[in-house]
C-alpha cells in the first residue's frame, strides 16, 4: 500500500507532499536528503538511486518530468515499483516545478487508481492459479 507521495526537485527542495497513509516525514529533512543521496549516487556510480528501505518502509524514487517522484510504501508491497511507474504515467506532464491543488488533486487519484488497479490484477491473477 501506499502511504506517501512526494515531489522533489533536483536542488532537494520537496514541491508537494501528498500523505495517503500513517507514513509523514518532516518534508525539507527529507528533500535534503534524497538529493543527498542522489547526489553521492551519482558521483559514486554515475547513477541514482530508485529504491530504498528504510524501517518497515519501502521507498521508491523515479524521475518524472523535472522532478523526483518518490512514493512510499509498506515494506512488504511487492507491487511498489510498478506503482510508482503508473503514478508517474499517469501524471506525466504535469509535474513540473510549480505544483497547485489540482495537482495534489492529480497524485492522489493517480496514486488510487494504480492501487485500484493492481489490487484487481492480483485478484486475477490468484484466482486464475
Amino acid at each position: 500500500m501506499i502511504q506517501s507521495v512526494y515531489l522533489v526537485n533536483e536542488g532537494g527542495e520537496t514541491i508537494a507532499s501528498v500523505p495517503i497513509g500513517e507514513f509523514q516525514l518532516d518534508e525539507a529533512l527529507f528533500g535534503g536528503f534524497l538529493s543527498a543521496i542522489q547526489m553521492y549516487s551519482k558521483k559514486i556510480s554515475g547513477k541514482n538511486v530508485s529504491e530504498l528501505s528504510l524501517e518497515s518502509y519501502r521507498i521508491i524514487i523515479s524521475k518524472a518530468d523535472r522532478v523526483f517522484l518518490v512514493t512510499i510504501h509498506d515494506l512488504g508491497d511487492k507491487n511498489a515499483a510498478e506503482l510508482n511507474n503508473k503514478i508517474s504515467d499517469l501524471c506525466k506532464g504535469t509535474l513540473g516545478e510549480v505544483v497547485t491543488d489540482e495537482t495534489i488533486k492529480l497524485i492522489k487519484a493517480a496514486a488510487s487508481e494504480a492501487q485500484s488497479a493492481m489490487k484487481r490484477a492480483n485478484e486475477w491473477a490468484s484466482k486464475m492459479l
